[in-house]
Parts: structure tokens; C-alpha cells; sequence
């Protein structure tokens, strides 16, 4: 999966990397590509997967700034984002990684599958 191959527990893009203030060749580097026929390229995380993906999604939230969801599975308000706890938001990027199909990564999400 996607996931694991990037350690991006969310399979963002590298644009979406970008965005929410991840440095190239620091934080991540362009990993696999997204199936054809998408040009986006996933982004692969050099760093702690979990903190990564929650500094990105606490800097632009679950929507773009044209007001559509970022992920199909999941939204929620950035106000509501920035006021669950960092073990919450840790299960909210399970969530994630699970709808995603992740596996390799279980043993960061401690409630994996526990929906």
C-alpha cells in the first residue's frame, strides 16, 4: 500500500506536504505515484509518520481552500481538529491509515480497527 511504502500513514501527496509546511529532502521526498491515470505523487515521510502527518493536517486541516474534503473518509472542522488531544488525533490518522489499507504501521495506532 501506498501507506506503508511511504511511511505516510495518510498517503498525502506531495503537494499536500508542501502545503501544510513539510520541507523537501528534510521531511519527505516524492514517493510513489498515485494509479493512473493521476499525475499526484505521494508523499514519502523521513521523519516520525504520526507527528508529521498531524503538523500537516494541523496547518491545513481536512479541507481545501475551496471548501472540498481532502480525504473521502473523513473531515472535520480544523477548530475540532485543534482541540482533540495528540492521542486522539493519533486515532483519527489510524482511522485514516486503516481506510487507507495500511498494515505495516499497526503498532503506531494502539486502537487500530476499534471503530
Amino acid at each position: 500500500m501506498r501507506t506503508d511504502l511511504n511511511r505516510n500513514p495518510m498517503a498525502f501527496t506531495v503537494d499536500i506536504a508542501k502545503e501544510g509546511g513539510l520541507v523537501e529532502d528534510l521531511d519527505y521526498i516524492p514517493g510513489t505515484p498515485f494509479p493512473a491515470p493521476s499525475e499526484l505523487i505521494t508523499a514519502k515521510l523521513l521523519g516520525d509518520p504520526v507527528a508529521l502527518t498531524m503538523e500537516v493536517i494541523g496547518r491545513i486541516g481536512f479541507y481545501t481552500k475551496e471548501g472540498s474534503q481532502r480525504w473521502s473518509y473523513i473531515a472535520m472542522p480544523k477548530f475540532v481538529w485543534n482541540n482533540l488531544d495528540a492521542d486522539t488525533q493519533r486515532d483519527v490518522i489510524g482511522f485514516g491509515y486503516e481506510r487507507e489499507g495500511g498494515t505495516e504501521m499497526r503498532y503506531l495506532f494502539p486502537n487500530y480497527g476499534s471503530r
